[in-house]
């Protein structure tokens, strides 16, 4: 496998924090005399423990969510739940020079990428108050604690260099990526408890939260809100067993921080607040000052006084440790695990297959447990089009478009890449 295959893995396994770049991240290219390298590649997952599908798209399209489906997720949702989105598409460029400083084996690669994440987690009591209102807790608290939130929208740059003597040594490569912050939404409730009184009559709302967003005033992809950087480092050791060639490699990816400017809005609140709502006598006091005194703005300003103040938000790290043995010239197994630090996110355990059709040509398996949703399945396809050009799509969240009533898992990644000799 020459140095600028190499290169093309090891950007795949910097390029995303969603794990539909794994059947990309460890498999081996073919060979090719390649000095320059350019490529396009997008990646889309989304997963949940218990909102499935169905739920989610009605949610997100605004359609009707009747008692039906709302109780089908219900019977899914646990006492801690969680969800998660990542949507990356970008452009890269790699180059292999014969030496560096008068040494050989080194190449350097560079990236543009729009970057998107999305998690929360939350409790069970909070989508039986989202999705059936508070009628179920009077005389009741329901506890909507350990509440979080993430939403976070950027912009990456990235330049790297990569180390390697082919196959007969360990590889190692390091990254450093300069961010653009266009948007970012945080909550984190550490504690929340909503009591309904048993007639009806008032709602007692205790919280202990804290609330980052960037500024509201400017949005868009050209919206500088923030700056930062994050660092990647991979690294691979092969050695031989009795079963065959094999590799174990880690790579910790996007350790960084983005610092959003002085008209962000923050909130850091230990209260709680009573409501009584309102008292009409009669059908005119609806045209009177009877709302006056407490309009929409009045009530968010009396729970959440947000003051404007620059924001430091830490990115969801990523680490990865996989190990893979070549059984034969055609087959070829991975196992490893997953972790996104700072991210609502389970330990991922997950298993690949790679078969070659020919020499062209490679598909590949991968089953996962873990990370946003439960029982994740996919499929991908590796084809030499011809021409220095290569092609790799699929997915690793199939399992929501089999079964979408009762999962919730999307997923695909694409990447075209054209070599030059």
């Amino acid at each position: 496998m020459k140095k600028i295959s190499i290169i093309l893995c090891l950007f795949l396994a910097f390029s995303t924090i969603s794990k539909s770049q794994m059947p990309l991240i460890y498999s081996d290219e073919f060979p090719d005399s390649a000095k320059f390298r350019v490529g396009i590649a997008a990646d889309f997952s989304l997963n949940s423990n218990c909102l499935t599908t169905n739920f989610i798209s009605k949610f997100y399209n605004g359609g009707y969510i009747d008692k039906e489906l709302k109780n089908s997720v219900l019977e899914k949702v646990k006492q801690k739940n969680r969800i998660g989105l990542d949507f990356n598409y970008g452009i890269y460029a790699a180059f292999a020079p014969d030496s560096f400083m008068h040494k050989k084996n080194i190449s350097f690669f560079f990236s543009l990428r729009d970057r998107q994440h999305f998690d929360a987690r939350f409790s069970k009591d909070f989508y039986k108050l989202a999705f059936y209102g508070n009628a179920q807790f009077a005389g009741k608290t329901a506890s909507l604690s350990d509440f979080n939130l993430n939403f976070v929208r950027y912009q990456q740059v990235q330049f790297g260099f990569f180390s390697s003597k082919l196959d007969s040594a360990a590889r190692f490569g390091v990254s450093v990526s300069f961010l653009k912050g266009e948007q970012l939404a945080s909550i984190y409730a550490k504690k929340a408890n909503l009591f309904t009184s048993e007639d009806g009559q008032y709602i007692d709302f205790e919280t202990e939260v804290q609330i980052a967003q960037s500024d509201t005033s400017k949005k868009g992809i050209g919206a500088f809100n923030g700056a930062g950087a994050s660092i990647d480092i991979f690294f691979e050791a092969p050695f031989k067993t009795k079963i065959g060639d094999a590799k174990l490699s880690v790579s910790i990816s996007d350790i960084g921080l983005l610092r959003f400017n002085k008209n962000s809005l923050y909130l850091n609140q230990d209260s709680t607040f009573h409501f009584e709502g309102f008292q009409i006598n009669t059908i005119y006091d609806l045209q009177d000052s009877t709302f006056s005194a407490t309009s929409q703005d009045s009530i968010i300003n009396n729970i959440a006084p947000f003051k404007k103040q620059a924001v430091t938000y830490t990115l969801p790290a990523v680490l990865l440790i996989n190990y893979r043995l070549q059984l034969s010239k055609k087959f070829a197994l991975a196992e490893g695990v997953r972790y996104v630090y700072n991210g609502n996110y389970n330990l991922l355990l997950y298993a690949k297959a790679d078969y070659w059709i020919n020499k062209k040509m490679n598909v590949s398996a991968t089953f996962a447990w873990g990370g946003y949703g439960n029982f994740n399945y996919g499929f991908g396809f590796y084809g030499n089009i011809g021409k220095g050009y290569m092609i790799y799509l699929g997915s690793n969240n199939l399992e929501g478009i089999v079964a979408p009533k009762k999962t919730g898992g999307l997923g695909a990644y694409v990447s075209l890449v054209k070599n030059f000799k």
